[in-house]
């Protein structure tokens, strides 16, 4: 008898110690979720899941001039100038905002895009992978919080996105095309290193 009632309070303090550790395993598991849910936010929501690597085509807007650039054997070239050679580090930093694209904030639903400059855009940024293309309208510049509106064609959709997303985009052919200096200091390194490779034979 004694036997069986120590047993029996062995089992109601472990019950009475179960039922004291939920509240606070309940309590671990929101901490646990509202900190996931704050990482997903601060990481933003990922728009356009598409690689550098995978772009062919490029073409932007920039003080009123359209700007359009294709890539063929990994080497790009301007569309308007084919002859200019262009330096792929100003197109990958371009690039590098979009491909892939991440919103701070998705606001759905949106039925006025003159809200947010988005009904008659003045910029556009669009470019294709082999296998999708995208285009990009930009809206208006929030300069409280730093931030640009853009939306992408037929969706009710405006997204909030960093403004070097956009920024990146502000320059020229001048800007990205190698200078004439360069391909000459190019082509007198290759003349030197064919000197050198003659001399030591």
């Amino acid at each position: 008898m004694k036997k069986q009632k120590k047993q029996l309070i062995i089992l109601l303090a472990v019950l009475v110690l179960l039922a004291a550790a939920i509240p606070g395993v309940r309590y671990l598991n929101e901490r646990r979720e509202e900190a996931e849910t704050a990482e997903a936010e601060q990481e933003g929501s990922v728009i356009i899941d598409a690689a550098y690597e995978d772009v062919v085509k490029l073409s932007y807007d920039y003080e009123g001039v359209n700007y359009s650039f294709e890539k063929s054997d990994d080497v790009w070239h301007s569309v308007e100038e084919d002859s200019r050679n262009i330096k792929e580090y100003s197109i990958k930093s371009m690039l590098s905002g979009v491909a892939p694209l991440t919103a701070l904030q998705v606001i759905e639903d949106v039925t006025d895009l003159s809200q947010y400059g988005l009904d008659d855009p003045e910029r556009t940024i669009s470019f294709e992978t082999a296998s999708a293309s995208y285009i990009l309208y930009v809206g208006d510049h929030n300069a409280l919080t730093g931030t640009y509106y853009v939306s992408m064609p037929s969706e009710n959709r405006v997204y909030v996105v960093e403004q070097t997303v956009v920024t990146r985009f502000n320059q020229t052919l001048e800007d990205v095309a190698e200078t004439a200096e360069a391909d000459e200091g190019q082509a007198e390194s290759g003349e030197e290193s064919e000197s050198q490779g003659s001399d030591e034979s």
